[in-house]
Formats: C-alpha cells, sequence, structure tokens
C-alpha cells in the first residue's frame, strides 16, 4: 500500500513546479483533489473487493464443514447398514443351516477374546443357562471352529483348533484314511499318522473321522468339513508323511458360531 509520504514529496514538487510557472491556486487545488481522490477511492474499492473474498470465503469454508458433517454421517449410517446386512445374511445362512443340518444346533455371538490367548480361545454369549455343555462341538457353515472349554451361566469359552494344545480325530475323504489333526499356530495345522505310502494330494477335503471315546464325548458328527491339504512332504527323518493343511474357516473373523447339541 503506498504510504502518505510517498503521496506527499510528489505533491510538494508539484507545487514546487506550479508556483515556478506561476499556475493558479485553483489549479492546484483541482489537481491535488483529483489525484488524492482517485488514490483513495482506489483504496476503498480494493478494501470492498478484500471484505467480500473474505465473507466467500467464510461462506464457502462454513459450507466445506457442513458437507464433510453431513458426509460423516453418511459413513456412518453406511455403516450401519453395512452390519445390519451382514447379521441377516448371518441369519438367513444360520436359518439354512439349521434346516439342513441332522443335528440339534445352538446359535451364539462372539463377545470376547483375549489378547494373550486370541489364537487359543474365544467367548461366547450363550452358557449352561441357554443349554450349552462341556465339550460340545463348535463349528460355523463352513466347517468346524473348536470345542466348549469352559462355561458359566450365560457365557463360555470355546478352544480353537488352531490352538498348539489342539487335538482331534480326523479322515482324508476320498482316501478314507484316518490321522489325527494338531494345531500348529502361528504355521499352519498339520496331520499326525498319515504313512508315505498314503497317496495324499494337495486341495484333498479333511473331514471329522466321526469316532467317539463313548457316547458322552462325540462333540462332532462325520464328515463334516474341517480343512484342506496345502503341502504333502517325505521327511526321510520320520516315518510318514508330513502333511500341512489350511481351515475352511477364518478363525480370527469369526462372530457368530453353531455350538452343537
Amino acid at each position: 500500500m503506498i504510504s502518505i509520504r510517498s503521496i506527499l514529496i510528489p505533491l510538494i514538487g508539484v507545487l514546487a513546479l506550479l508556483w515556478v510557472f506561476n499556475r493558479s491556486i485553483s489549479a492546484i487545488g483541482l489537481f491535488v483533489y483529483r489525484f488524492t481522490g482517485s488514490y483513495f477511492y482506489s483504496t476503498i474499492q480494493n478494501l470492498k473487493s478484500t471484505q467480500k473474498e473474505a465473507s466467500d470465503l467464510l461462506i464457502a469454508q462454513t459450507r466445506v464443514e457442513d458437507l464433510e458433517k453431513i458426509n460423516r454421517e453418511l459413513i456412518l449410517e453406511n455403516e450401519k447398514l453395512s452390519a445390519e446386512n451382514q447379521k441377516i445374511q448371518f441369519l438367513e445362512k444360520a436359518l439354512d443351516f439349521k434346516n439342513n443340518f441332522a443335528y440339534q444346533t445352538i446359535t451364539a455371538s462372539v463377545i470376547g477374546r483375549s489378547p494373550d490367548s486370541w489364537h487359543k480361545q474365544l467367548i461366547l454369549n450363550k452358557g449352561s443357562k441357554d443349554g450349552i455343555k462341556l465339550g460340545k462341538g463348535v463349528v460355523t457353515e463352513k466347517g468346524v471352529i473348536g470345542q466348549i472349554q469352559k462355561l458359566s451361566s450365560h457365557s463360555s469359552i470355546v478352544q480353537l483348533i488352531h490352538n498348539p494344545d489342539w487335538r482331534m480325530g480326523v479322515k482324508i475323504d476320498k482316501l478314507d484314511q484316518y490321522g489325527v489333526l494338531s494345531g500348529n499356530y502361528p504355521e499352519a495345522p498339520f496331520l499326525q499318522f498319515i504313512t508315505v505310502d498314503t497317496e495324499v494330494e494337495l486341495g484333498d477335503k479333511i473331514s471329522t473321522s466321526g469316532i467317539c471315546i463313548d457316547a458322552d464325548n462325540c462333540p462332532y458328527p462325520e464328515n463334516f468339513p474341517v480343512a484342506k491339504v496345502i503341502s504333502v512332504e517325505r521327511d526321510p527323518n520320520v516315518v510318514d508323511l508330513v502333511v500341512k493343511v489350511e481351515f475352511y474357516e477364518d478363525l480370527k473373523n469369526v462372530k457368530e458360531v453353531f455350538v452343537l447339541n
């Protein structure tokens, strides 16, 4: 912005020249009026323009904030609708599963997992008051995930099948070959007691054996899906094949389950 000093110095110079050339005072006044008037008019117009731009910017910023708020609300609403849709899909699958499964089941939701035993167990919102019993198998529509290990009135704890302490009898479907499935988290679970002459291949399906210790300790029905073969190796240091498998169910993201009853 032009300072007062920068105006006065040229103005004094002009007055001096007019005096030298004997200009009239009225001419000098008119010149001063035109010069300073034009300057101040331009300054006022610039200030008005700047004020309008600031006002427009404030209005635009307010609109942006309003739009961002609406966007956040829409995202939240979409997440709620997505969660409700997933719940509906599960209920539809649960109904279809119950209608086509030959065994009675109790539907339960996962309500907790302990950080120090995330790979070993999960907590359900159903317990003894809901008909759940110790030792019963826990499955999803995809496959076996574990067994009821602890029980209270309204909750229960499931031991997961990738727990390194887990063992269960299974069979390779196409070969009708029996073995023992062992949890091995964080590594892949594996089958034990599969002899080297067994023609097991990648992708072979592994299911429950249906072999029970007694009538009261039979957590799973026969032929329920468990896993598939992902690796077959012959180790010269052991007698049996080293057969690694992959569970059908993603145990890290289980939310709803069926407890066999």
